[in-house]
């Protein structure tokens, strides 16, 4: 067996493959604190409510965190900051780890490969993610893995473009930062990220309409659609001026990124789109809009999006992981693998990648 995670600003996803299903566990990045008690404390674990108790302080932890921080009237708060492990933040860390352990599960055998998505570094700042992707790999070593990064926009690539032979331009629109991978035939020959994402238009309709951050996100994710109708005074208006805002920045970096010299003339790839970002209706057409009148040395055959965006990074996270899983039961000397139960469909993207890798 093997495992994909994608480990996001705002949501934190695992992979697996049982039987001809590929099955995911979500939590959302977050926490916020409440005042401790016994009682409290009993009444979280009965609910089943993912908590930590620190010092005189009780964290909930992942989905439930925005629920208490609407009831207590707080905001909540996040162990990731602009795509990485934020510094800001000191009770970051114990956070992370509750809420990866609660994600991954325990591995199916010691060892076990998992593929953890990390972000390119940021074109436009000085971020590394160093940190974050060492952190990371000890968190689940720690929970016997063995972990393998994965660059973000190479997971959607093997998530969504294995029958197009893992060529095209792969775009994940995450909370913290956006990544951008061309590939050709699974061999990237351009991978950067942009500091701006979904809490970046979050703060920026915030701050221009006055309206708290928490109220904003829960707008965006609740049914908005970018169809530019909406009062341009309201939340809705200023989080459609943002959101072409950052598409018309993303577009302009791609077009400043790419090398002529590393690309095929006359290359003709499709592009996907995918991130929690990404997920209101119309996003694909005004992404395909601005792509148009790029100045970019290859053609677009197509633009499009996903069925569920969010799941993309994981999937191929598991595509990958399961591939070079793969490798490793051919080679000698190596413990006995243990048996998977895997669909076709997966396992033939799985064989695919491998074999692209390879060539």
């Amino acid at each position: 067996m093997a495992k994909g995670i994608d480990v996001g600003t705002m949501n934190i996803i695992s992979g697996r493959q049982e039987g001809d299903e590929t099955v995911f566990v979500q939590q959302r990045n977050s926490f916020v604190e409440i005042e401790h008690s016994d009682m409290a404390e009993q009444m979280l674990s009965r609910s089943d409510v993912l908590h930590i108790r620190k010092d005189d302080a009780v964290y909930v932890v992942g989905d439930d965190a925005l629920n208490f921080a609407n009831i207590f009237k707080q905001e909540t708060r996040r162990p990731m900051q602009r795509g990485i492990l934020s510094n800001d933040e000191k009770s970051a860390i114990p956070m992370m780890k509750l809420i990866i352990e609660q994600v991954a599960g325990e591995p199916s055998h010691h060892q076990e490969r998992i593929h953890y998505s990390v972000p390119a570094d940021p074109i436009d700042s000085n971020l590394s993610v160093l940190y974050h992707q060492k952190t990371l790999e000890s968190f689940l070593q720690d929970a016997g893995y063995d972990p393998e990064p994965i660059n973000e926009g190479m997971a959607v690539i093997y998530s969504e473009l294995a029958e197009n032979n893992f060529t095209g331009l792969g775009v994940s629109f995450g909370a913290g930062m956006t990544n951008v991978c061309l590939a050709y035939y699974a061999v990237p020959v351009m991978t950067f990220s942009i500091a701006r994402g979904g809490d970046w238009i979050d703060e920026q309709a915030a701050q221009a309409t006055g309206k708290p951050i928490d109220k904003v996100t829960s707008i965006k994710e609740d049914d908005f659609e970018l169809d530019f109708r909406t009062d341009v005074g309201g939340v809705e208006g200023a989080l459609a001026i943002y959101y072409e805002n950052l598409l018309d920045y993303v577009v302009e970096n791609i077009a400043r990124e790419v090398d002529e010299e590393d690309i095929e003339e006359g290359l003709d790839v499709p592009v996907v789109v995918t991130g929690g970002t990404s997920s209101p209706r119309g996003f694909e057409a005004l992404f395909a809009d601005h792509l148009k009148d790029a100045n970019i040395p290859f053609s677009i055959s197509d633009v499009h999006s996903v069925d569920d965006p969010l799941y993309s990074v994981a999937r191929g996270a598991l595509v990958a992981a399961r591939s070079e899983e793969g490798e490793d039961q051919g080679r000698p000397n190596r413990s006995e693998p243990v048996e998977s139960s895997v669909s076709d469909e997966d396992d033939a993207e799985a064989e695919e990648a491998e074999a692209s890798a390879e060539n």
